[in-house]
């Protein structure tokens, strides 16, 4: 690389990004446009040495795009480095020669630091590729070990017992970031391979921020080097020798007197529908509050008017609940427990309970991952049919995955597969016709995705509606070799 250029790190390498990027240098990576393989030397081009300031740019990151559209996030190289030396301050002595292993990307900050350059300037082993199988990895981890696994949250809550945990021997760490990390999981991970996560806080805008064990402290700890403060609002302010300037987060905090300090929800979520001012922050923190909810996340559907709707997992009471009285019952009182603090436009008019909220290889909940489950399948991403059998109450479905699904993009770059949430949306499609008329569904139970369902792969979806339960069991098989399961489960409907 030439002095003055740039390295960008797209989210994706979609046709929209490469529009929004513009003309570069140069495009590596599998993209649309071929003529995007050239090296454009400009001609007042001069081969003057030229030093860079230490800010700057000379790396463009992309927000996840959490709240609406990636935004471009300039960072230098000098950055990047006075961070994997504070993280190296803080663990050296941990992850001496050990091999890096990493379920997130380095497209994301925390696996660009954590995953390549974190090893890079310490002289330790990583592997490149990006482990889209916690079984390869931890089959690895024993290959290579001692090892240190880079994971994001939601893909330690998408745990399996079954996995051969006891090969997490060969784990000295797990590192979690990219959002924040249940209490429930950060006990089953440390129950199935004896070790405690570490929470590292901060965003793309900021770097790293602060650590965590919370099965030893809830607070969170600053890196070495960082200062924090809270301003007038309550806000987190950041000072640090990665950020040119103060960086005022969107974080509301509490600082207690030893430096250590509590999150206490976001500030910058605001909407406005019919002139009331709206914090979908606080409706999450509501719901959560409620002896119903584990998780909640809360978006706005543009309707005929403006709603909003909410994307919930359940506690065991929750559950109980929806088996035993139905969706509506389950509904009315959540409803009835927000109405005492919200305005009646601020109470979700569309809901969805889900095993678990779907993420981004980053493990970040996007919008977008959120609309799916409130919009209807177009028949584009529903794969073609071979065969299909109908019988009483059971339908057998064969089917091979094309590699034009539209669902294939985006969800793990450089491996195309069938993501958990649209093989639950196929059982859903192709077994409505077994499903009684009227019926809404409620819930889903026993969710497993136990192997990776690829492009090419010839799969057959068994399914059997039990009337008297009213519900759907279903599985995607291998149509070869039956004994490979993709995934299975139940879903649940109303009594009409």
């Amino acid at each position: 690389m030439s002095c003055c250029e740039v390295v960008v790190i797209p989210a994706n390498n979609k046709r929209f990004t490469q529009q929004k990027l513009g003309e570069q240098t140069l495009l590596l990576g599998s993209w649309e446009d071929s003529s995007a393989f050239s090296i454009n030397i400009p001609d007042q081009y001069s081969e003057e040495l030229f030093v860079p300031s230490y800010f700057d740019a000379g790396i463009q990151l992309f927000t996840s795009g959490t709240s609406g559209e990636p935004q471009i996030v300039d960072k230098t190289l000098y950055q990047l480095l006075n961070e994997v030396q504070a993280h190296n301050l803080k663990w050296s002595s941990r992850v001496v020669n050990t091999t890096t292993l990493a379920t997130v990307s380095h497209q994301h900050i925390y696996g660009l630091l954590f995953k390549l350059l974190w090893p890079l300037a310490s002289g330790r082993r990583f592997v490149s590729k990006t482990y889209v199988d916690v079984v390869g990895l931890l089959q690895d981890a024993q290959k290579w070990g001692p090892a240190v696994w880079v994971a994001s949250p939601a893909q330690l809550s998408r745990r399996i017992s079954s996995w051969p945990w006891e090969l997490g021997k060969s784990l000295v760490d797990i590192f979690s970031s990219g959002g924040p990390l249940l209490e429930v999981d950060a006990k089953a991970i440390d129950q199935l391979c004896g070790i405690q996560p570490i929470e590292v806080y901060g965003s793309t805008e900021t770097g790293g921020i602060a650590w965590r064990n919370q099965l030893r402290q809830k607070s969170w700890s600053p890196l070495k080097g960082v200062n924090i403060a809270k301003n007038s609002d309550g806000l987190l302010k950041v000072s640090s020798p990665w950020l040119p300037k103060e960086f005022i987060c969107q974080d509301k905090v509490q600082i207690s007197t030893d430096g250590m300090f509590e999150l206490k929800g976001r500030a910058d979520r605001i909407i406005k529908i019919e002139e009331k001012r709206i914090s979908l922050t606080q409706v999450e923190s509501l719901l959560v509050g409620s002896s119903y909810i584990v998780k909640a996340n809360v978006l706005v559907l543009e309707r005929k008017r403006k709603v909003v709707a909410a994307v919930a997992t359940l506690t065991e009471s929750g559950k109980e609940l929806l088996q035993k009285k139905g969706k509506a019952s389950l509904v009315r009182k959540l409803r009835e427990t927000l109405a005492k603090d919200l305005d009646g436009v601020a109470v979700p008019r569309s809901w969805r309970f889900v095993d678990e909220i779907p993420t981004n290889l980053q493990g970040k909940i996007t919008r977008d991952l959120l609309m799916q489950l409130f919009d209807e399948i177009p028949a584009a991403m529903v794969p073609q049919i071979i065969s299909s059998e109908i019988l009483d109450n059971t339908r057998q479905v064969n089917f091979t995955v094309n590699d034009d699904l539209p669902c294939l993009d985006g969800h793990f770059e450089g491996s195309p597969v069938v993501p958990g949430v649209v093989q639950l949306d196929w059982a859903m499609h192709f077994g409505r016709p077994l499903v009684k008329a009227g019926s809404t569904s409620t819930q889903m139970e026993v969710i497993k995705f136990k192997q990776l369902m690829m492009p090419g792969d010839a799969v057959t979806l068994s399914l059997e509606f039990s009337q008297e339960k009213n519900k759907l069991n279903y599985s995607f098989r291998n149509t070869q070799d039956g004994n490979i399961e993709y995934s299975s489960g139940r879903l649940c409907f109303s009594h009409v």
